[in-house]
């Protein structure tokens, strides 16, 4: 960086860090952002559910008819493109796949943030290589320094990691622009017929970089409710309105009546 910024421009360096640390907090983002789990359902919710209820539901969606699997883990019918992760054993909306690399669920919460992390990452090795490229072409002389060694051995590294890493985002740009997960693009789903979920290859594109936060839907912070619990053994105390209707109710105020007479 600084024989960049020194021969070429002081814009090199900043640039290199703006594009490292957006890839970092999209990468953060997608570790640890909520992926779109659904909670599950209450466990005083009826038991035999699982063996009275169709294993399939259907509902239309621009005119096409797409089934809803029951879920017997958590006891409800999976939204269309949710799907229930074998790792972290829970539904996740618009399931995309789990990412080892990230140790997270992709949904539809975090998924512009992983698109975003594959596309700044593939830049950002780009951008390693070629500044090192630019270096050892200007230092041809100068190979056998420590620099020059170092430069041509974090090329190596980032030449293994670009095959991979671009082929990787190439894939899902391919996905994002036909509307598609990967979950839908593994098992095989609208192979045959039509995409209900697609909405032609640019708007497909604004809606996973545009469009508005999906909500949480565990997690959710509720006001508490103040309820005083009276132990079994206790009754409670009664007002002075109260104890006279019990009293009328009971004749004790007749039988008063009826001594003084």
């Amino acid at each position: 960086c600084p024989w960049l910024s020194e021969y070429f421009s002081s814009v090199i360096p900043i640039y290199i860090a703006v594009i490292f640390l957006f890839t970092l907090a999209n990468f953060c983002m997608a570790t640890f952002m909520d992926p779109g789990v659904f909670p599950r359902a209450e466990e005083d919710e009826d038991k035999e559910d699982d063996f009275r209820a169709p294993l399939y539901k259907t509902v239309e969606i621009k005119d096409i008819q797409v089934r809803m699997k029951w879920c017997s883990t958590c006891r409800f019918y999976r939204p269309p493109r949710c799907s229930h992760c074998s790792v972290c054993d829970n539904c996740v909306e618009d399931f995309d796949h789990h990412c080892p690399w990230v140790n997270n669920c992709i949904g539809r919460r975090n998924y512009r943030h992983f698109f975003l992390f594959l596309l700044s990452l593939t830049t950002h090795i780009m951008n390693v290589f070629g500044f090192g490229l630019v270096y050892v072409l200007h230092h041809r002389q100068q190979l056998d320094t420590p620099h020059a060694a170092v430069t041509m051995a974090v090329m190596c590294v980032a030449g293994l990691f670009f095959v991979p890493v671009a082929g990787l985002t190439g894939f899902h740009i391919v996905l994002v622009a036909r509307g598609r997960t990967t979950n839908e693009q593994v098992t095989g789903k609208f192979r045959g017929g039509v995409n209900p979920f697609t909405n032609g290859c640019l708007r497909n594109i604004s809606h996973v970089l545009c469009s508005s936060q999906a909500p949480r839907y565990i997690g959710r912070w509720r006001s508490p409710q103040a309820v005083e619990v009276q132990p079994p053994f206790l009754r409670p105390p009664l007002t002075e309105a109260q104890l006279e209707a019990k009293v009328l109710d009971n004749g004790i105020q007749n039988d008063r009546h009826s001594t003084r007479v």
